[in-house]
């Protein structure tokens, strides 16, 4: 494998680790492992969850640099288990170029789940967290619709794609919304228990708990972004929800 194609095949393997949710310093070692498995001797890897910037030497050459600016960022831990076993297969087992990226490609684009059943499934997120937070079963079944149409929302502006800030302010309003219209028409005793099970979908908890994962393991840089993504977040899922609870307050609800 060239140098060329080394530097390519490892920070494109980092890149898909990072878009799909892994750890800082994962997505380091794992590019680092990669370059020192095929003759790299020295590494030098710095991530953040907007870029990566790794540099690798070889014996008796000049060093090779790569610069890749991330867009997206999402959580997927099947695919992530997917690309942490083809890392180790990779250092363990030496492949071609080639063989590297069609596996890269298949697992990319595998999809395990139809969109359907990601669509029930968030509908299930809404229904059994608000009767976990002591809803009735006439609010969890009114918070499995919202969520299927939240589901509907939130991947159409991710298809855009929308701000981050933005989608979520639209996500927070849609849930309070449709539990305020719901307990006007009488359908629900109260529309607290609905809100906070419907918004479960979109709390941003396993970023928050990889922020502070990397500000422990000193990755300051990358822990305070990720933190203030997070933040970012549950400020959105907040003004939203306030939105129409503030209009209900105003017309006397």
């Amino acid at each position: 494998m060239t140098s060329n194609e080394l530097i390519d095949i490892s920070v494109t393997i980092g890149a898909a680790l990072l878009e799909n949710g892994a750890e800082i310093y994962r997505v380091e070692e794992s590019i680092a492992r990669i370059c020192y498995a095929y003759g790299a001797t020295e590494t030098n890897i710095y991530a953040v969850p907007t870029a990566i910037i790794a540099s690798f030497v070889r014996e008796d050459t000049r060093p090779v640099t790569r610069v890749q600016r991330i867009y997206q960022r999402g959580t997927n831990l099947g695919r992530l288990d997917q690309l942490n076993t083809l890392c180790r297969e990779v250092c363990a087992t030496p492949m071609t170029y080639t063989q590297i990226r069609e596996r890269l490609l298949r697992i990319l684009h595998d999809k395990p789940f139809r969109r359907y059943q990601l669509c029930l499934a968030t509908g299930g997120i809404g229904f059994f967290f608000t009767l976990l937070f002591h809803g009735s079963i006439s609010e969890a079944i009114c918070s499995f619709f919202t969520c299927i149409v939240l589901w509907g929302i939130m991947t159409f502006l991710q298809a855009l794609p929308a701000n981050l800030l933005f989608a979520n302010i639209i996500g927070g309003t849609w849930v309070a919304a449709c539990a305020v219209i719901c307990w006007k028409l009488h359908l629900i005793e109260t529309y607290r228990a609905m809100i906070i099970g419907s918004i479960m979908f979109l709390v941003p908890g396993l970023p928050m708990t990889n922020a502070i994962r990397d500000l422990i393991a000193g990755d300051i840089m990358a822990g305070i972004s990720k933190f203030t993504e997070a933040l970012l977040v549950a400020v959105g899922i907040a003004v939203g929800v306030a939105l129409p609870l503030g209009i209900l307050s105003m017309i006397g609800g």
